[in-house]
């Protein structure tokens, strides 16, 4: 009987000594910042980098034609300006009939984007979403003809490719998008629509850039558990709510949560937003901790999740506005900051689109080509419409 004693006495001395072990190395892990996600950069980053700097050519076109006053444009000057702008439609419109060629349902997006925004660099940016998908997939022969034969195709405007896909149906170009667990993702997101927006407008960023980063970390959980999806959040299409080490349903760290308040009150910090924000995150009770665990974690209402998200990407987006780089309208880059965190937001000229990897069936992505691709894919465009630079 002794013998058994000790012997559970010490079975139990030796477990509570592996988990205060365990508690105690994750404590100085999180402090520490071991725990940070370091991230990999993307293969196709350089691609982005060269899609931006196509679009910032092209908006300087469009600033020079506006800036200009008519007395002063030579007819050359104007003929040049008007031919650029005329073969960047040309472009645009023969990348969608091509992409069209493979999904149908990613040119009707695409179309359905540009009747609402007017925009050819909106379509440009899906159209490259849509293009390094089917590179991947060794499915862009179409696309690549446009390369040469752009201004010889069927159509020279927008309204007769309208009228083509305004029935499409079928497969995304996202194989993703395709799965039951987007399906999920996309109905509870829409719910949460108004939140969102109220956590948007309190943070002073766009809707759109708060949900790419949510979806991403919907999706890796959604495909990481997906035991779990299936017994819980896909009958009650409802979002995960993770209240371990990353909390709510954006996956942030407590530490980020506090860093991200304490920001809003540090004159000094680099990611000082300003005095209209400083009360943005007051507690109204004294035990900050848990009143901050409710927060980020309380089942059905995410307002809080979405609130700290929006503050977060707002303070690594001014950071970079400060150094002389403006991220806002670049949500892969966006997203890539809000997977690898502060520590990591470095502003620089030349920014690389990666973060961590998230395996998606038999594809695998970095958490900055994921959130662009849902940014560009026209997807809940009408819960969170474009915001055009």
């Amino acid at each position: 009987m002794k013998k058994t004693l000790k012997y559970t006495y010490n079975f139990f001395l030796h477990l509570f000594a592996v988990i205060g072990v365990v508690l105690v190395g994750g404590f100085f892990a999180i402090r520490f910042h071991i725990t940070d996600v370091k991230g990999a950069i993307d293969s196709r980053s350089q691609d982005f980098g060269k899609m931006v700097l196509g679009v910032e050519s092209q908006k300087k076109v469009d600033s020079d034609s506006e800036s200009k006053n008519n007395s002063t444009v030579t007819l050359d000057e104007k003929i040049t300006e008007l031919s650029k702008q005329k073969e960047m439609r040309l472009k645009n419109i023969c990348a969608v009939d091509a992409i069209g060629y493979y999904s149908p349902v990613n040119a009707k997006n695409i179309l359905s984007a540009f009747e609402k925004t007017k925009s050819e660099i909106v379509v440009w940016k899906m159209v490259f979403a849509a293009s390094v998908r089917l590179s991947e997939a060794g499915r862009d022969g179409e696309l690549k003809k446009c390369d040469q034969n752009w201004g010889k195709q069927q159509f020279s405007e927008y309204d007769p490719l309208i009228e083509k896909y305004a029935d499409a149906s079928g497969d995304n170009i996202f194989p993703w998008m395709n799965d039951e667990q987007w399906q999920t993702i996309k109905i509870a997101i829409a719910k949460d629509k108004d939140k969102i927006n109220k956590a948007a407008e309190i943070a002073k960023v766009e809707p759109r850039l708060i949900v790419a980063s949510a979806i991403v970390e919907q999706l890796r959980l959604f495909h990481s558990q997906r035991e779990l999806y299936k017994k819980f959040f896909e009958p009650l299409k409802i979002l995960g709510n993770s209240n371990k080490i990353s909390l709510g349903v954006m996956g942030i760290k407590e530490a980020t949560a506090i860093a991200t308040e304490n920001n809003l009150k540090d004159q000094n910090s680099e990611y000082y937003l300003g005095p209209e924000f400083e009360h943005a995150l007051d507690f109204t009770s004294q035990d900050v901790t848990a009143e901050r665990y409710r927060r980020l974690t309380t089942e059905g209402d995410y307002f809080y999740s979405y609130l700290y998200g929006g503050l977060y990407l707002k303070q690594m987006m001014e950071q970079w506005r400060k150094a002389g780089f403006d991220i806002q309208y670049r949500p892969e880059i966006v997203g890539t900051l809000f997977n690898v965190g502060f520590p990591q937001s470095k502003p620089n000229a030349d920014p690389k689109v990666g973060g961590s990897e998230i395996a998606i069936g038999d594809a695998k992505y970095s958490f900055g080509s994921l959130a662009y691709e849902f940014y560009y894919s026209g997807e809940l465009m009408n819960e969170f419409p474009f915001i055009i630079n």
